[in-house]
């Protein structure tokens, strides 16, 4: 059966995952382990997340506004929407608007997300 989400859940707090504003609406949670989580990732002027990584990959498409994203072999700065981004399996990254821009970013995640408090340089 197709499922069909015009909008998910939404999270402003998220755990203190983010810097700055960032509203997370899940489209789609994994049901068992090797299904993708599926969601929008709203990120105000300058929000990012923090370093993070996920066990099997994530997938990431910008999806309106400008955004940044880096990983540690360095930042990729003011990413037009239809950037697509491919972080392999435990690979540390982080993602979210270009300063004075929202960027929102369609996040397809594989396996549950390793966090750290660590904030991305600005």
């Amino acid at each position: 059966m197709m499922h069909v989400a015009a909008e998910g859940d939404k999270d402003y707090a998220y755990g203190g995952r983010f810097t700055g504003t960032v509203l997370l609406e899940m489209l789609r949670e994994a049901g068992r382990e090797g299904e993708a989580d599926v969601a929008r990732v709203h990120s105000e002027s300058g929000a990012c997340t923090k370093w993070h990584s996920h066990p099997g990959g994530q997938v990431l498409v910008l999806v309106a506004g400008t955004g940044r994203a880096g990983d540690r072999d360095g930042d990729h700065r003011e990413l037009p929407v239809g950037t697509y981004i491919v972080t392999p399996p435990d690979t540390a990254h982080w993602h979210g608007a270009e300063d004075g821009h929202e960027a929102t970013w369609l996040a397809i995640t594989y396996g549950t997300t390793d966090w750290t408090d660590e904030s991305p340089v600005s």
